[in-house]
């Protein structure tokens, strides 16, 4: 028996580790990139006196701890759809019986939770590596474009400051809520096409073309151009020595926050106590807008599955890049820069996974059958 067990134990490691290097290769051209995108990080952490490791590692901590938070509401919720396609739909004679065969039936497929699981922890070193190079933006080019931007913007207007333009519109407590809703929306969705991304291998090729382009956008444009284009947005234009431009702005946001909560507000105060006291979240950069390069991102994405979806998510984009502008985040042009971001990362994401996978299986021992 001792024998019996032995082999077991061998043929379950052996099982394991034959899935973990499938997952490795099959996802080798996004865990590739995030890798590269770590080695810069710890290298210009390294020549700053950054603990960039002790940041990652508290990082995946904390990341890792939502992913099994999430995943556990994410399990509770696919229970309930298949007890409701059950009773509904199936009707089997011992429900019980059914739901456990099609809960086994799903766990064994087990190349989706290995792909997912591996993608995810990756993201979240990519999100680590991001934050720490956001950080140090102003220690290699101190914020000064933003006078620039300002100018370019009211040149590409007519000559005003975006926000007015949008004020008459918007400039209303209620909507400016919802508005403001849907920007902090944003990371929930953000987080949910990621997951998708990572854990859905009915066409795995969808997927990496996501999250290569996902990568790709946030450190062309988050962390090289962010740093280039060194700059506060209209929120910090006064804090950081620029001009009262954008004073009248923040106090009309003020007073309908006193009607109608603009979260926003809080979101401003918190950032840059941060930035003066060295905390965790302290990354200041307007341009390009990553808000909005994520959401065409997003777009993006869901024109894959359908093209309701994607006009669905095409309009959450555009209402991100009004409310970057309205909530005084961004200067009108940082989402163009953002959009133009993601459609280029898009493009290269497509044809990097083309001639990564081409002659290859192309996933097609990851595809499972829906």
């Amino acid at each position: 028996m001792a024998h019996i067990n032995s082999r077991t134990i061998f043929a379950g490691f052996t099982a394991a580790g034959h899935t973990l290097s499938s997952a490795l290769w099959r996802n080798r051209l996004f865990l590739s990139i995030v890798l590269l995108h770590m080695f810069a990080g710890a290298v210009i952490s390294a020549l700053n006196g950054l603990p960039y490791w002790e940041l990652l590692l508290s990082s995946l901590r904390a990341i890792l701890g939502k992913i099994l938070k999430y995943t556990s509401v994410f399990a509770a919720f696919f229970l309930f759809w298949r007890f409701i396609y059950a009773a509904f739909w199936v009707k089997p004679a011992k429900p019980i019986h059914w739901m456990i065969s099609d809960t086994r039936q799903y766990l064994s497929k087990y190349v989706r939770v290995a792909d997912g699981t591996l993608c995810f922890v990756f993201v979240a070193m990519l999100a680590t590596t991001f934050a720490c190079l956001k950080n140090m933006i102003p220690v290699f080019v101190p914020f000064s474009w933003d006078p620039m931007f300002a100018e370019l913007d009211r040149m590409l207007h007519g000559g005003f400051d975006v926000w007015t333009l949008l004020w008459p519109v918007f400039g209303y407590p209620f909507v400016t809520t919802v508005i403001n809703l849907a920007y902090h929306a944003w990371f929930v969705l953000l987080y949910v096409l990621v997951f998708v991304a990572a854990y859905d291998r009915r066409e795995p090729e969808r997927g990496m073309v996501y999250l290569v382009a996902f990568a790709l956008t946030f450190i062309i444009g988050g962390n090289v151009l962010a740093t280039l284009f060194s700059s506060v947005g209209p929120v910090y234009y006064q804090e950081f020595g620029f001009g009262d431009t954008y004073v009248q702005q923040l106090r009309n946001l003020e007073m309908l926050n006193e009607v109608s909560p603009v979260w926003a507000l809080n979101v401003h105060e918190m950032l840059l106590n941060n930035y003066y006291n060295d905390g965790w979240v302290r990354g200041i950069s307007a341009m390009p807008s990553m808000h909005v390069a994520s959401s065409v991102l997003m777009a993006l994405y869901a024109f894959r599955f359908s093209r309701w979806l994607g006009w669905a998510f095409t309009i959450f984009a555009v209402v991100i890049q009004i409310g970057s502008v309205h909530l005084a985040w961004h200067y009108a042009i940082d989402g163009y820069l953002g959009t133009l971001v993601a459609l280029v990362c898009w493009y290269l994401a497509q044809v990097l996974t083309r001639v990564f996978y081409s002659g290859s299986a192309r996933f097609q021992s990851a595809s499972l059958a829906t």
